[in-house]
């Protein structure tokens, strides 16, 4: 009997383990089922999700639902559908998009207008849930009238100065070009790797084009610093015209008008510089130091200035920068540890020369340029050898700081030149001196330079500021309104980049454009491709100036 009871509690485990390994068998298989999950192995998908189905239809007319089902060929997920989906006409509010399974929902949350053809860009918003990859360049149209709207209106943006195009701006279509300031636009669209945008769909109406580099996304210009493209004559769109191409626009950022103070920073042993952005008139300068004596001189253009603290004791400056109603107190350590860039022991005087590549073309002068103003040189402990001969070394001021020096002797094309500066040779406004440095260079001979010869067609009637650079080297020259031809001379053999400003306000520099006054920028033309001189060589170039 004992044994009778003994083998059915062996059974009854026995069948309890196969009901437990049952039941986790089926647990598993629904936690497989229910899983979706990158298959391991094979190659990668590069597929980008399709749409299979969509309700209502794509390109469906008379549309009066509130929600629209896309179906795709996989599972797929959303990637920021806020910044990526747009829909024109633009709506007030923008719609809303959830995604289960293969299916993207899209509901609709702005009231729809009658007779209408809308047009919905999903960018990058839907991606396939393995590799990511996006359906790039998906779009879904409808119509709330009995047709579709076909006019159509392409571009580029870029750079009103350097010509070159922008990744970051949206583009917008306005019933009048002051609503830029205030209103959401009719139509909106965003440029993309390359500059270019384009607007399909568009009802036939009348439009001023606008682009902005939206600083707070709120698609409206209203913080000065945003970048903004205007055309102050509007676009027909109509039956007969339905397509406009080339509708470029060129961002700039609008001149300020109220003075800023930008940043105040160490530059050097007890050496501080402040920015400010705008240039100043007729600015007072008052020390607020107790300890050190305090030097300053302002830039050319009077929109910078550097303080010169003597004495070790000093271990701040403090002063009040005035011109008219502007006035800042500013301030700056002039000891401290810890950071990236420690001027504040800094003391070496370091000389650097205008040789390019130890050369300097003919005509030009030898110019040895320094951070801190030298006080006095020791000409005794400088070595000046022009070709065979020894010379004595003379420098003479070149600016009224003293952080320029010419040197006197003047050389002829094809001299060879060193120049050895003996420790101690030069001393600084801190009494800090020069370490010993050597300097070789020589003026290229004549058959070393190449010339460029510009020939200009269809003149704008105003002076051209003509610039032919490289990384390393600048031209310029104003070219008077009715001259139709300009010449470089005596240039550093390169590849040059080209650029013509149109001079209208005459002030010897580009000016952006002003909004509220419909104010163009100042027209720029460049070429895409940088120009060659060689050397012992007249290198030509026609440019057609013709807007």
């Amino acid at each position: 009997m004992k044994g009778y009871i003994n083998n059915i509690t062996v059974k009854a485990r026995q069948l309890t383990m196969l009901h437990f390994f049952y039941a986790l068998g089926v647990l598993c298989l629904f936690s497989a089922c229910a899983t979706v999950e990158k298959p391991n192995g094979g190659p990668s998908d590069r597929t980008a999700p399709k749409m299979a189905a969509a309700t209502p239809a794509d390109s469906a007319v008379n549309f009066s639902s509130n929600q629209i089902v896309l179906e795709f060929d996989e599972f797929v997920k959303l990637n920021n559908p806020n910044s990526q989906v747009l829909i024109n006409p633009f709506p007030q509010e923008k719609p809303a998009l959830t995604v289960q399974g293969k299916k993207v929902k899209i509901e609709l949350k702005d009231p729809l207008l009658p007779n209408t053809t809308y047009h919905i860009f999903f960018g990058n918003a839907i991606q396939d849930i393995t590799e990511n990859n996006p359906a790039a360049g998906l779009d879904y149209v409808f119509s709330t009238g009995s047709f579709l709207d076909s006019c159509s209106l392409s571009g580029f943006a870029g750079d009103a100065f350097t010509q070159k195009f922008t990744d970051k701006a949206w583009v917008m279509l306005y019933k009048n070009l002051s609503d830029l300031r205030d209103t959401l636009p009719v139509y909106i669209s965003h440029v993309n790797d390359r500059g270019a945008f384009k607007f399909r769909n568009v009802a036939p109406g009348t439009y001023y084009l606008c682009a902005l580099e939206d600083n707070n996304s709120n698609y409206k210009f209203d913080v000065p610093d945003e970048r903004i493209a205007f055309f102050t004559e509007p676009f027909v769109l109509s039956a007969e015209k339905a397509t406009i191409d080339s509708a470029n626009l060129y961002l700039f950022t609008e001149k300020a008008t109220i003075q800023k103070h930008l940043k105040t920073e160490m530059i050097h042993y007890h050496t501080v510089r402040s920015s400010f952005r705008l240039p100043l008139e007729n600015p007072k300068v008052t020390i607020l130091n107790k300890k050190g004596e305090t030097t300053f001189a302002w830039n050319e253009k009077k929109d910078s200035i550097v303080f010169y603290v003597k004495g070790t004791e000093a271990d701040s400056l403090k002063y009040i920068i005035q011109d008219g109603t502007f006035s800042d107190t500013l301030a700056q350590a002039l000891k401290f540890k810890g950071r990236q860039k420690d001027f504040s022991t800094d003391t070496l005087l370091r000389l650097s020369s205008s040789a390019l590549l130890e050369k300097i073309a003919p005509g030009e002068d030898f110019i040895l340029s320094c951070m801190i103003p030298i006080e006095v040189w020791d000409t005794s402990k400088i070595i000046f050898a022009l070709n065979k001969d020894t010379l004595p070394a003379v420098f003479t001021k070149a600016d009224e700081t003293g952080q320029r020096w010419k040197l006197q002797h003047q050389l002829k094309p094809g001299d060879n030149a060193v120049l050895i500066i003996k420790k101690g040779a030069a001393t600084d406004i801190f009494g800090y001196k020069t370490d010993s440095t050597k300097i070789s260079f020589r003026m290229i001979a004549e058959n070393e330079v190449g010339t460029l010869v510009i020939d200009l067609m269809n003149l704008p009637g105003k002076p051209l500021i003509v610039s032919a650079s490289t990384k390393e080297k600048s031209y310029t020259q104003v070219s008077a309104p009715e001259s139709d031809k300009v010449i470089f001379k005596n240039m550093l053999p390169g590849e040059y980049e080209l650029k013509i400003i149109v001079d209208e306000n005459e002030d010897g520099e580009w000016t952006p454009g002003v909004f509220d006054q419909r104010l163009q920028p100042e027209k720029v033309f460049t070429i895409p491709r940088p120009v060659q001189v060689k050397k012992s060589w007249d290198s030509k170039l026609s440019w057609n100036l013709e807007y």
